[in-house]
């Protein structure tokens, strides 16, 4: 297939020196998924953070469907035209936010090469036997991506195997292309951040100011808790996240990296805005724009004017958000 003839479900662009945001662009689901990658070459690899809906889509023009293909073969106009992993020289490490289906249908992608980080703070929630349910995969009635993970500790920099490429020289025609070797810095740490989900997963780049964040919020787009998520638990890990950014270096110029809509946008005034948003709604200060049923419960639907935050959630999370926050005497602000 000649590059002209491509039609890919993914676009790039470049966020740093050393990362992408791909986007997937049509996915039939409508989520429109961020996918980050970001390229290590003390590792020869590429660290990928989630690897969206696996191509799925009702674009009948669309003839390229892998992430990892589109990595290696489509052309990317801030990479100098170049695909971002050319011929699949580099190897792969992959972090997984959480385990919405959104996130992780294209993983088996590079489940067979490559190691796949996920938070080690709730490993019951997406063990094997209840990982099609929390992913949301059971309710759409699709497949379960399969893959054996590597938890990932709260602090623990992510550290990665140098990949070495075979040559053709090379004789077997094993998958195994890495040579076990002392394990390669990255530079990135992994930080807990339960609340949209028990397995909410952030990244921090201190190197280059850049926090990655998964669905725990973004801007002009429904903040989403499904009935497994917890407010309380959201208001302590934004609240980390605010003070990781206050005590950085790079305090003033970090950018926050979100699963959906938001990019390489200014971290504390995003961070803030949303800690704000959510704290205007458990004060009633923004009223219920909407009510909904979805998984056996009620949802209710918050929005400020202009859309830049808004909010769909169990309503029963927010009744426990009030009750903690009045239990607490914690003051307005505060829970």
């Amino acid at each position: 297939m000649s590059d002209s003839s491509i039609q890919s479900a993914f676009k790039a662009s470049r966020l740093t020196s050393s990362t992408f945001l791909i986007i997937e662009h049509s996915d039939s689901y409508d989520e429109h998924p961020y996918i980050y990658a970001k390229i290590i070459p003390t590792a020869n690899t590429i660290l990928i953070v989630d690897t969206g809906c696996g191509g799925t889509t009702n674009n009948p023009k669309i003839n390229l469907k892998s992430l990892r293909r589109f990595i290696e073969v489509v052309g990317v106009h801030d990479n100098a035209g170049k695909p971002l992993n050319e011929g699949g020289s580099m190897g792969y490490a992959v972090v997984l936010s959480h385990c919405h289906y959104d996130h992780i249908l294209g993983v088996e992608q590079f489940a067979n090469d490559s190691p796949i980080f996920v938070s080690s703070h709730s490993l019951d929630f997406i063990s094997p036997a209840n990982l099609p349910i929390h992913s949301l995969c059971q309710d759409l009635g699709i497949q379960t991506p399969q893959y054996t993970t590597t938890p990932i500790s709260h602090g623990q920099e992510i550290q990665i195997t140098r990949h070495h490429p075979r040559s053709s020289s090379d004789k077997g025609g094993s998958i195994d292309t890495k040579i076990a070797e002392s394990a390669v810095s990255t530079g990135v740490v992994a930080l807990h951040t339960p609340g949209h989900t028990p397995d909410e997963l952030a990244l921090w780049d201190e190197e280059e100011g850049m926090l990655y964040v998964g669905d725990t919020f973004y801007e002009w787009a429904h903040i989403i808790f499904p009935v497994e998520g917890s407010i309380v638990d959201w208001f302590q890990s934004v609240d980390m996240l605010i003070n990781l950014i206050h005590a950085s270096t790079k305090k003033g110029s970090a950018k926050i990296n979100c699963g959906h809509t938001t990019a390489g946008r200014p971290a504390l005034e995003v961070l803030q805005g949303a800690r704000d948003f959510m704290m205007d709604v458990l004060s009633r200060r923004e009223r219920v724009r909407d009510r909904f049923e979805k998984r056996g419960e009620v949802f209710e639907v918050y929005a400020q004017e202009g859309m830049r935050y808004s909010l769909a959630c169990p309503k029963r999370l927010i009744d426990t958000a009030r009750e903690k926050q009045r239990s607490s005497g914690s003051g307005a602000e505060k829970l």
